[in-house]
């Protein structure tokens, strides 16, 4: 499984010809790797110009909280299809809970390759994408894994808009690529910075 991180470079502008009715760039993404002023501070792990590697720790947290998951599956005809959804990270899969009848279920029935992403929802700028597959689907333990998403995502363990003839079915989703972007809160204050005027 590849994990990585796309490195980001933070410019303040200086230019006294801007037009001040708009808010400039304070992050640009960019692929070459960081400066490395410290031996020590950048990964020495072998990867692409422009990836960082970005720990297991970093990835399982994001899983942790309230943050929703988008997840992408394939349609019938060959068109993407996303949905808003719950999920939770166990060991090196990511574990969504849906009823049998859903599009989700029917997508993956004919092709098993998904694409999800999660963003912090108190740190937009905090991001993970991720390429996988889903590698089973079972509804053994999907109704105490539904309360158990609704405890976490909810504050109460009970989901009130489940219909009582949806049987429940848990995606085991193995990731192949994840591709993660992430930068600090406190570096929002470039964009209001007095510099700027």
């Amino acid at each position: 499984m590849l994990i990585s991180r796309i490195s980001l470079v933070i410019y303040v502008q200086k230019d006294d010809n801007y037009d001040k009715g708009k808010m400039p760039s304070s992050v640009e993404i960019v692929d070459v790797p960081p400066p490395n002023t410290d031996n020590d501070s950048v990964s020495k792990t072998e990867l692409y110009a422009g990836v960082t590697e970005l720990s297991e720790d970093e990835l399982h947290r994001l899983f942790q909280f309230r943050n929703l998951v988008y997840l992408g599956t394939l349609s019938k005809d060959g068109s993407p299809h996303i949905t808003p959804v719950w999920a939770e990270m166990v060991d090196d899969l990511i574990l969504i809970n849906t009823f049998e009848e859903s599009a989700k279920i029917r997508h993956i029935t004919k092709d098993k390759r998904i694409a999800l992403s999660i963003v912090e929802q108190n740190n937009p700028f905090n991001m993970v994408s991720i390429k996988g597959k889903v590698v089973e689907q079972t509804s053994e333990g999907a109704d105490e894994h539904l309360k158990k998403l609704a405890k976490r995502y909810l504050g109460i363990g009970k989901y009130y808009y489940r219909k009582p003839n949806h049987k429940r079915v848990i995606l085991k989703i193995k990731p192949e690529k994840i591709m993660g972007l992430s930068i600090h809160p406190a570096f929002y204050f470039l964009a209001y910075s007095p510099w700027m005027r």
